[in-house]
């Protein structure tokens, strides 16, 4: 298919969990299929309603705690991508899997499931359900991911793990690299001229490792003056109040959250990336889009020694790997980058190539166009 042929194609991109211009859904997948020629709307929380690089945003409105968002949240959603006589709808959150098997049943041509993470294993990590329900609910998530295959055309996989989980012929790796040059920084300093810092910026969930990183800072040598910058929010107030109380809390400069077109500047101001997250069941298979976003900076990153995340840093040798559970590892590891600015800019230098030569999103943009053009043609759309 070409532009042409794809301008009558109507897209409808879903979600009802994940912030309103997420970078995976809004930047890089619906951007890049308008910029394919296809007429792309996304469904997403907020109260915009607005054209934002030729994707339309059709709003949901505030639709406030957890019962209302996957009832009638979900409904408003599927109603409304029935109004737009999508001719394709991909969806992002396993709650809108009775959404989509609706919208098939109703005539929708193609239904896509975008599969971010293993939300099964995910919830039996999850704090606010009891220990005994976990398992069940589990379960009961892997049989309606199964109907969903039965049901619905295609699925995209954010990783190679997740991607193993389904037959081939129903997936497509849609892999969450960065888009090359946006956290690249306009110019990029000599590391001995970088301040002694660290940066981690994303999710500030417990998951996502902030104790480990703020009780590291509290070991290191009081020679290095070193400075670890910490953006993001925080879902659970609790996490917060106790890693705020941490002794080396007082070597955190907490920025909130930073806009992503403010991340390269603050790359720029940095010698290391952490991405320190403990070994929950859903994350020690995961391919953090941090990895490469640090790595499209030209950062050395220091990483939980999972086997697949050390595989991949050892292959390029870009980082280091620690024991997340392990403190003083942690400081180690930040000493030695903080010391060893020229190696540590190499190994920098080695993941940006890894970048530049196949972890960018420019790849799977033609992966994730490719797959529309072949589930579309399959299902023969008029003047596709």
């Amino acid at each position: 298919m070409n532009q042409a042929s794809r301008r009558g194609i109507k897209a409808v991109h879903i979600t009802t969990v994940h912030r309103p211009f997420d970078a995976r859904i809004f930047h890089k997948q619906c951007v890049s299929l308008a910029r394919a020629g296809f007429d792309v709307t996304l469904i997403q929380g907020g109260e915009t309603d607005e054209v934002r690089e030729n994707v339309k945003i059709v709003p949901l409105g505030l639709i406030e705690g957890r019962i209302r968002r996957t009832t009638v949240g979900v409904w408003r959603a599927a109603m409304i991508a029935r109004r737009l006589r999508a001719d394709v709808v991909h969806f992002h959150d396993i709650e809108l899997i009775w959404a989509g098997l609706l919208l098939k049943l109703i005539g929708t041509t193609v239904v896509i499931y975008d599969v971010h993470e293993d939300v099964a294993k995910d919830l039996q990590d999850k704090a606010y359900l009891p220990q005994w329900a976990r398992w069940p609910i589990s379960l009961g998530v892997r049989l309606f991911e199964w109907l969903a295959c039965k049901m619905l055309d295609h699925a995209s996989a954010a990783t190679s793990a997740i991607a193993a989980r389904f037959p081939p012929e129903f997936v497509t790796l849609i892999r969450n690299t960065p888009i090359v040059g946006e956290m690249a920084p306009a110019e990029m300093p000599d590391f001995t001229d970088r301040p002694m810092r660290a940066v981690y910026l994303g999710g500030l969930a417990a998951f996502n490792g902030p104790l480990a990183m703020v009780n590291a800072f509290a070991l290191l040598p009081d020679r290095l003056g070193a400075r670890l910058t910490l953006g993001g929010v925080w879902p659970d107030p609790d996490v917060e109040v106790r890693t705020k109380s941490l002794a080396g809390w007082s070597n955190v400069d907490f920025v909130g959250w930073v806009d992503r077109k403010d991340v390269g500047s603050v790359f720029a101001q940095s010698r290391c990336g952490l991405i320190l997250y403990e070994p929950t069941p859903n994350v020690i298979e995961s391919e953090p889009n941090k990895f490469f976003e640090c790595m499209s900076a030209g950062l050395p990153i220091i990483v939980s020694n999972f086997p697949i995340w050390r595989q991949l840093i050892e292959q390029i040798g870009c980082g280091i790997c620690v024991d997340p559970g392990d403190y003083q590892a942690i400081a180690d590891a930040i000493t030695w980058i903080m010391d060893n600015p020229h190696e540590a800019q190499a190994m920098g230098a080695r993941g940006r190539e890894a970048v530049l030569g196949g972890y960018n999103w420019d790849v799977d943009a033609k992966n994730l166009v490719a797959m529309y053009d072949a589930q579309i043609a399959a299902k023969v759309i008029p003047n596709a």
